[in-house]
């Protein structure tokens, strides 16, 4: 059997509003009849107004309009010309037009009535969907009588059935352990009338699923004295697993860099290593030779032994920084030394910059306060910055191959590193291209290392820049906070 179609529904619809309106009229009509003989007046011109009225509301304006023509016909015919003589017809012609007027302002009621609920039913349904389509709850508590009221999607966001009440208790339920006595707090805020506030907390559901939820509140007061705490929660759930994949992705590219960055370092980093090796392995001969002597020369050899710890700590402290370039690790923000840091990583860049016959020279203030950052995090930064420098200039055959590193405390809570080379520099148009992602100037290169640079510093609360120099070459800037 085939469904009927929409229009054909409608149809069928407005047949049955026409008709309840019309057996509205019939059935007041027969109750006026019946009750006629048992009262001292026609009931009819009542019982008409509730037919009327019950076939507008019903059906809207063509039901009503339709109801008021037959009420009026009916009044006319019936109570009219059936009861009174032809000269009292047109003294009752005020009657049947007020009876008609009185319709009419009745079926203008229902309608103005029918059109306004379906106006607040489209509107909440349009609120109810917004919500539904942002994950944004919304809620209503009455701090005096404790009465709290919920929509939809704030049922929805807490799992909780629409029939159960909503609580102070079930919404600390629903709050993660960890958040419960800060969402207290704020509670108390609440309580106490401050007015405006926004915080975040999470939602521990009963399957052992984690919500973030963002609250933001208004405490409105009425003129009855009246306060009433109303506000909006939103479902960020999905926005913070999407920042923290993507927190992951950037902490697993920096390291990638700093392998790759490592890789192009290997043979000057092998060859730095082996200085101290060789170092170790000539001293250990010569220690020998002082002890196998007939009157041992210990205190030649014990001479020799320091040397050869002194080059072992030096050995191992370059494989350290290697290792922990090379690891994966959450970053932790302790207080460093920024001269010291730059000291570290000039020391792995070193072998490189001599294998591309480039100076590297330092200009580091004296009595910097301590920074606040990510050791391995910052290294990386300075080593990029450094071998983008070293690189530029080895095509240079005209002038010095300097590389400067410095560093300087412009304000009292901000300390400065640049890093300045002598090399082929950019041209102005690229300046503000050169930290975007994928963008390089290198026929080899991946175009991310800068970029990295610029998502460190700023999640440092820092800020990275290049600027071209007067004579030739770059300056790369960035800042970091002072440890406060």
């Amino acid at each position: 059997m085939s469904q009927s179609s929409p229009l054909q529904w409608a149809r069928r619809s407005a047949f049955v509003n026409y008709a309840v309106a019309g057996l509205s009229v019939v059935a007041a009509l027969v109750a006026a009849l019946l009750l006629e003989p048992h009262m001292h007046s026609s009931p009819f011109v009542s019982l008409s107004l509730c037919a009327i009225m019950f076939g507008a509301w019903f059906g809207g304006l063509g039901p009503g309009l339709l109801a008021t023509a037959l009420s009026v016909a009916a009044f006319t015919y019936y109570f009219v010309l059936q009861t009174g003589s032809s000269e009292a017809v047109p003294t009752d012609l005020p009657r049947v037009v007020l009876l008609a007027v009185a319709a009419l302002f009745v079926v203008w009621l229902n309608v103005a009535r029918r059109v306004a609920e379906g106006a607040l039913r489209r509107s909440e349904a349009y609120l109810a969907d917004a919500q539904r389509l942002s994950h944004t709850g919304s809620f209503g508590w009455k701090i005096a009588s404790g009465d709290i009221v919920w929509s939809k999607e704030t049922y929805r966001i807490f799992g909780v059935d629409e029939t159960v009440k909503p609580t102070l208790d079930l919404i600390l339920q629903r709050v993660h352990p960890d958040d419960r006595e800060f969402v207290l707090h704020e509670i108390d805020r609440a309580a106490l009338g401050e007015p405006d506030y926004e915080y975040e907390h999470r939602l521990l559901m009963p399957d052992g699923a984690i919500k973030h939820l963002t609250v933001r509140t208004h405490l409105a007061k009425y003129e009855s004295g009246e306060a009433e705490l109303v506000g909006a929660l939103m479902d960020v759930t999905a926005t913070r697993e999407a920042q923290e994949a993507l927190h992951t992705a950037q902490a697993e590219l920096a390291r990638v860099t700093r392998v790759t960055a490592l890789g192009q370092m290997s043979a000057s980093i092998a060859h730095e290593v082996n200085q101290p090796l060789a170092s170790i392995a000539t001293t250990a001969a010569a220690a020998s030779r002082w002890l196998n002597r007939e009157v041992p020369e210990v205190d030649e050899a014990r001479a020799c032994v320091n040397h050869i710890v002194e080059e072992a700590d030096r050995a191992a402290e370059l494989i350290r920084s290697v290792r922990d370039l090379a690891r994966r690790a959450d970053p932790e923000l302790i207080p460093l030394d920024i001269n010291e840091l730059i000291g570290e990583a000039v020391a792995l860049v070193k072998p490189e910059a001599l294998r591309h016959w480039v100076t590297v020279q330092l200009q580091l203030a004296s009595g910097l306060p301590l920074v606040r950052g990510d050791r391995v995090q910052l290294q990386q930064v300075i080593i990029n910055l450094a071998i983008n420098g070293v690189q530029a200039m080895s095509t240079v055959t005209d002038r010095a191959r300097v590389l400067t590193i410095r560093t300087e405390q412009p304000e009292s809570d901000q300390m400065l590193v640049a890093v300045q080379d002598a090399g082929i520099g950019t041209e102005p148009e690229g300046l503000d291209r050169l930290f975007s992602a994928f963008y390089t100037t290198k026929p080899d290169g991946m175009g991310m290392g800068l970029s990295i640079c610029r998502s460190i510093i700023e999640a440092h609360g820092g800020r990275v820049w290049a600027s071209r120099n007067i004579g030739s070459g770059m300056t790369f800037q960035f800042t970091v906070s002072a440890y406060r």
